[in-house]
Parts: C-alpha cells; structure tokens; sequence
C-alpha cells in the first residue's frame, strides 16, 4: 500500500476497498450479504450483552462502562446505518464516476483536470494515513492496561500479596464483566478475556477508521464536484468565441445537474447516521464529562480521553466539510451572477437564470432533516451537552 494511488484518477479507490472489506460495499457483485451482519453480531455478543448485564463496583465503573457503550454504539450502529442505505451509496458513486469521466475528456482545461487529480491523491493520503493514525492510537489503548496490569500483578506477586491471582484487581479494557468469566481478580480469566476483548477492540478501531473515511471522502468529493463547475464558469470568462461559450455554458448546466444530484444522493445516504452522531454525540460528551469529574488521573481516564477526542473530532470533521458543501453550492450562484450571462441567447439566459435560482437554495447535509450539519450546529451541540452535564452532575 502506497501513499499514492496506482491511478490518480480513480474516485476513491482505497476507501471502496476498505468499505468492502467490512461487507458495507459491493464493487464487483461478490459482495457477501450478511458478512456485515457478522461483524455487527460481534459488537451484539462480545459488548452490548455484556455491558448490559454486568454488575460494576463502583458509580465510576458504572459511569465508564456506558459512556464506552454509547460510543461503540456510535461507532458499529453508525456504519449498520451505511449498510442500510447502501441502494442511496451505489448511485451516488455511480454518479460521481460519471462526473470524474468527463472531467477527465481531452476538452477540459487543464486547471479543473488538475483540481480533481490533487483531490483524488490527497485523499488517498490522508485516508493511509488516518488509517495508520488509527492503527497507532488503538494499539496504545490496548497495550498500555496490558503494561500496567503487568507491572502491579508482578509487585504485588513479589510482595506476596497475591494468593493464585485472586486479590489484584486487574484494570480492564472494557469496564464489563464478560458471561461466567472472573475477569476483575482471576488471572485465568483476565487472560481469557484480554484474548478475546483483543480482536474486538481492533475490530471496534477498523469500523470506525472506515466509518469515518467513507463519510468524509463522500462529502469531500461533492463539495470539490461543486468547486469544478465554478473553476468551468470562470475558465469560460477567457473563451473569446461566443459561440463555444454557449456550448460550454451547456455543459456547465450538465455538470451542475449532476453535482446536485449528488449532493441529494449524499444528504439520503447520510441522513440516519449524522442523526445517531448528533444525539449519541452529545450523550457521550456528557458520560465522560461526569466521569473526567469523579475519576483519579489513572490509566483509565487515559484510554477514555482518547475515546473522547476520537468522538469530537468526527462529529467536528462532519460538521466542517457540511459546512464547506454549502458554502461551495453557494459560490456557483455568485460565479454564475459575475459572470457576462448578457451576452448569451434568450434561452440560455433562462437556463442560467435557473441555475442561479437553484444555487440560491441551500444544499447540505441534514440529520434526518432535523437541523443542517454546520459549525453553527456544533457549537449548540456542545452547550446542550454542557447543561446535560450540569444536570446530572447535580444528580450525581
């Protein structure tokens, strides 16, 4: 795996490889129908049971464990929400390869071919390297309880504190019991249930890795879809033939169509999982928020932070690229209105006087209609999350 693609103009190669290799996409029809079902089966039997049915010690471990829960929650139901709408998803990419194949015709200019080759590679870029980014951090939330529950088993044992492993309690990686397991003060059992919590939690890290890529590669590429009708409107200004602006101003229109197209295609696909984003979001800054305030500075409150800041940065990274697809919708109105659409013919001009019409109504992402995937969402995300937090704080 490089950090350039084999063919810089392929749409999104790496993240339609990664998406059918959880059984969420089906490239070339030989996908298996149940093998994401599989998967979600494993987050079903190997957390969610677990976590619901245990019994936990303490109002931190309490606190813990369900804040761990709704996120994973987040992360598995999200990407079943992907799977869902995969008949919106499969269009979707049809229609942006359509666009990619005729940008990519010997009578484009260069600068808009260049634009969706940049796109295409530095997408693949920081898709590798989110994916080994991710791959790190989940390695550090694995191995650093591994090391501590070494370290203080070990000093205990020496001490002679220890009688077969039954008076150390052991730091879990999931604050969950796990069936007929003694997983808290049984070494036998803490081994069992770190081997089998080991591919789980990695599993959990590669669902939300491509959860995560897919959403912003899909948006990313609408959001550019729009920027390459407007660098096609100002690359018109320099054609001196009238004529041939005509028929470049046609394919404007075509290229506008489409881009919108997608942009539907998108809002459809994406309109159940940014609304489980928004709603588990905010219960999942509120738990930790209440836990940060009850627990010690410890290695638990290390792995939870890094769950912390994986869930903001995602529901940050959606509500910035959502907020930069509208902006983008709204520049093709002002290319558009710039531009000397005087000089066209009665029909043209009504088809322009359209598009600017069409640009003037707002495109963007919606969580299931509820309310627009913007900055200005996120910031009342945060203050709902904040006076939840008061509340229970209060309760607590």
């Amino acid at each position: 795996m490089h950090f350039k693609p084999s063919d810089d103009r392929t749409v999104m190669p790496l993240v339609l490889r990664l998406m059918q290799f959880l059984g969420v996409w089906d490239e070339h029809g030989t996908r298996y129908p149940y093998k994401y079902i599989v998967v979600f089966l494993c987050y079903c039997f190997g957390i969610l049971i677990p976590k619901v049915f245990s019994s936990y010690p303490t109002r931190e471990a309490t606190i813990r464990s369900y804040s761990e829960l709704i996120l994973e929650t987040n992360v598995y139901g999200g990407m079943l929400m992907f799977y869902l709408r995969l008949d919106y998803l499969k269009p979707l990419v049809a229609e942006i390869r359509s666009f990619a194949a005729i940008i990519f015709r010997h009578n484009q200019p260069t600068i808009v071919q260049q634009n969706l080759v940049q796109l295409n590679l530095h997408l693949h870029k920081y898709t590798l390297g989110y994916c080994l980014y991710m791959c790190c951090v989940c390695t550090v939330y694995c191995v650093t309880p591994l090391w501590s529950n070494f370290t203080g088993y070990m000093a205990t044992t020496t001490r002679g504190n220890v009688t077969s492993g039954s008076s150390y309690e052991f730091i879990l990686y999931h604050e969950q019991d796990f069936y007929w397991l003694n997983n808290r003060t049984s070494l036998k059992g803490y081994c069992v249930f770190t081997v089998v919590m080991f591919p789980i939690m990695y599993l959990c890290a590669a669902t939300g890795t491509v959860k995560v890529v897919a959403v912003f590669n899909t948006i990313k590429y609408c959001e550019t879809m729009l920027r390459v009708v407007v660098l096609k409107i100002q690359h018109l200004r320099t054609v001196p033939d009238v004529r041939q602006r005509a028929d470049g101003m046609s394919e404007v229109r075509q290229l506008h169509q489409r881009a919108l197209r997608c942009a539907k295609l998108l809002e459809l696909t994406l309109q159940p999982l940014l609304l489980m984003q928004f709603i588990l979001c905010i219960l999942v800054w509120c738990s930790m928020m209440l836990y940060f305030t009850v627990s010690a500075f410890n290695v638990k409150l290390v792995n939870m932070f890094l769950l912390f800041l994986f869930v903001s940065i995602e529901t940050l990274g959606y509500c910035y690229l959502g907020a930069q697809l509208t902006h983008e919708s709204f520049n093709v109105g002002r290319a558009l209105y710039d531009f000397s659409w005087y000089d066209f013919d009665t029909s043209m001009r009504k088809h322009i006087s359209f598009m600017i019409m069409r640009s003037q109504c707002r495109v963007g992402l919606t969580a299931a209609k509820f309310c627009f995937v913007d900055m200005e969402q996120f910031g009342a995300m945060l203050n709902m999350s904040y006076s939840f937090f008061v509340v229970v704080k209060d309760v607590f």
